[in-house]
């Protein structure tokens, strides 16, 4: 045994070699955005209507959605190689058009959808492979060439539908051979009826769902023990146990006594649960011993102070309540609201003065005296109108969504302060924000009316209340990795694609046999996006995107084929328009000669929102996607 052996690897001081761990990968991960985004947006929908996230809804909006995820795909591929194409959205409706004007007009009678379509992809071949061969060997900008192309394409789909069918739509193309099988292909649906199983295959999977995805990312994050303990292992199975029976609980019952019984023993469980596990196979860290920092504490009191407001502003405000705010107001208040209304620009300039910040001179004096009174009509005017154009519902919603939301970031960022310096501290804050959740989530069960309330919200507040619990005693208690550990890492990265996979199910379960509709259209999507993700990721392929994307010159000189790439992620664009306009065609048995003018826009607008930069070599798939 040498004496080096015992040495201790030392944390890398270069950053770009540094570990990370799965929380900070997927903050800095270009889809966080996009999906924070798609949340948001649901849980706002969601919470403001009555059928939106029902089987039905969600059938309709993702059929409507999913030609743009899929343009979405192939643009954002593009963009990545630091190009752009705006003839995509109008070789949509080049396509159909094509297919439907030969399927009908050629020959006497039309020729079969067999031919047709191949014929329309191998003619968006080769406007991809012309817009890419000109931006090689012209050296032009991508903009400029292919804007060129859109209003060639675009005349063109314009003329021949007028020539030749005499209106710019073309439809009834369901008579051409082979229309069945593409229908069934491209634009067919299915219908799924109300299953007994339903409900459990959905909680089994939502369960299996969170606790794979904890432990995934558990095991990425924490440094190993060399032996795990079995008997702390059977505190965590029966801490799970005792979860999945809160969660059942919680399913089946609407009652008072019910929901308390099921969140508590719910609760309770799911952190015993991860703590023990936590426990069981990972390496425990030295306390640290000190006060509160100073800089916590206004951030506590503010975490309070939200947390209040989020609790009793569905008692201050009647959620039945349709009026506008400054109606509902009483008339003492409305000329409050007005006053400092006007007076708010003049409190911010006499605070100005005080600091110092305003020299007066004679200039400056005239201007104030003409500014002023003018900032200050247009502050009551703006605020004045908020009230009149804002329901006494909306401020409702909105003050337990902002002060909920606030209370929770002041109190996590207290608890990270705290983290620095006290052990003790970080598991007391810890221990308050969890507390926080759980008066909110009885705030809202007591309050509401709807279902989707009483349960839904209640439950996600419950986990989110287990999940701040569980996290603080974990980050309190067990020793972080600052090195990466292949084997965990791999572990956990399949651990997150099971929950991942699981999940898909579960929720597909409930959407489906709702009486929900399955439409080829999203099946398309989905596939698409996992093969752009799986090239952009996992191939040579996509390092060559990635490669010509962020330096063109310096991606050839090691031997990347820049130009065949840029090529080749040109003509998959005009392919993929190609498709989304047989897809549309087969949807609705016609197509506007129009089809897709200025939807150019809208798919870079989805890349950009799922994290692709304009100037390429950086982006993603999924999240254009779910842009």
């Amino acid at each position: 045994m040498s004496e080096f052996d015992d040495v201790t690897p030392l944390k890398p001081s270069d950053e770009r070699i540094t570990y990370r761990g799965p929380l900070k990968r997927l903050l800095i991960s270009p889809e966080i955005g996009a999906l924070i985004g798609a949340v948001v947006v649901w849980a706002f929908f969601w919470g403001n209507g009555d059928k939106f996230g029902t089987a039905g809804s969600t059938a309709n909006f993702l059929d409507v959605a999913a030609p743009l995820g899929i343009m979405a795909v192939a643009v954002s591929l593009l963009m990545i190689g630091g190009e752009f194409d705006l003839s995509a959205g109008v070789m949509t409706g080049a396509s159909g058009v094509t297919i439907a004007l030969m399927a009908k007009y050629f020959t006497d009678g039309g020729i079969s959808l067999w031919v047709c379509i191949p014929a329309a992809f191998l003619l968006a071949g080769c406007v991809g492979w012309w817009n890419g061969f000109l931006v090689n060997k012209t050296g032009l900008p991508s903009f400029i060439v292919t804007l060129g192309s859109f209003f060639v394409i675009k005349g063109a789909n314009l003329v021949f539908s007028k020539r030749i069918n005499s209106l710019v739509n073309v439809s009834d193309v369901d008579k051409a051979h082979g229309y069945k099988f593409f229908k069934a292909v491209l634009g067919g649906e299915n219908k799924f009826g109300d299953t007994k199983y339903r409900d459990i295959i959905f909680i089994i999977g939502g369960i299996a769902f969170g606790v794979l995805l904890i432990i995934g990312f558990v095991e990425q994050s924490l440094l190993r023990l060399e032996q795990t303990s079995i008997s702390t292992m059977l505190v965590a199975i029966v801490g799970a146990v005792a979860g999945i029976a809160g969660v059942l609980i919680l399913h089946r019952t609407d009652s008072v006594s019910g929901n308390v019984l099921a969140g508590v023993v719910g609760l309770s469980g799911a952190a015993l649960a991860m703590v023990s596990y936590s426990r069981a196979r990972f390496q425990s860290r030295e306390p640290l011993v000190g006060a509160l920092p100073e800089t916590a504490r206004p951030l506590i009191i503010l975490g309070l102070l939200g947390t209040a407001v989020a609790s009793l502003a569905g008692q201050l405000f009647d959620r039945g309540e349709e009026s506008v705010m400054l109606q509902w107001f009483p008339s003492w208040l409305r000329l409050v609201v007005a006053v400092a209304a006007g007076a708010l620009p003049l409190w911010f300039f006499v605070r100005q003065v005080k600091r110092g910040d305003v020299e007066f001179r004679a200039k400056t004096v005239a201007l104030i005296a003409v500014r002023l009174p003018i900032i200050c009509l247009v502050s009551l005017t703006g605020i004045v109108s908020l009230f009149q154009l804002t329901t006494v519902q909306a401020v409702r919603a909105v003050l337990i969504t902002v002060a909920g939301t606030g209370a929770a970031t002041c109190l996590y960022r207290a608890r990270s302060i705290a983290g620095k310096q006290s052990t003790k501290w970080f598991i007391n804050l810890g221990v308050l924000m969890s507390a926080c959740f759980i008066v909110v989530a009885f705030a809202v069960r007591a309050d509401s009316s709807a279902p989707r309330f009483r349960g839904g919200i209640f439950a996600t507040l419950l986990i989110g209340a287990a999940l701040v619990l569980a996290t603080t005693f974990i980050e309190a208690n067990q020793k972080k990795r600052s090195l990466a550990d292949l084997n965990a890492d791999r572990l956990g990265k399949r651990l997150v694609l099971v929950a991942m996979v699981l999940g898909s199910i579960a929720l597909g379960t409930r959407l489906l046999f709702s009486e929900g509709v399955f439409r080829m259209s999203v099946f398309w999507w989905l596939f698409f996006t996992a093969v752009g993700a799986f090239v952009l990721t996992k191939t040579k392929y996509g390092n060559w995107i990635f490669a010509v994307g962020g330096n063109k010159d310096a991606a050839r000189a090691t031997g990347v084929p820049a130009d065949k790439v840029k090529t080749a992620l040109f003509m998959a664009t005009s392919l993929m328009g190609a498709f989304v306009g047989a897809m549309i065609l087969m949807r609705l048995n016609s197509v506007q000669a129009q089809q897709g003018d200025g939807q150019e826009f809208e798919y870079i607008i989805a890349a950009v929102v799922g994290g692709n930069l304009m100037t390429g070599g950086y982006g993603s798939v999924i999240g254009a996607s779910l842009g």
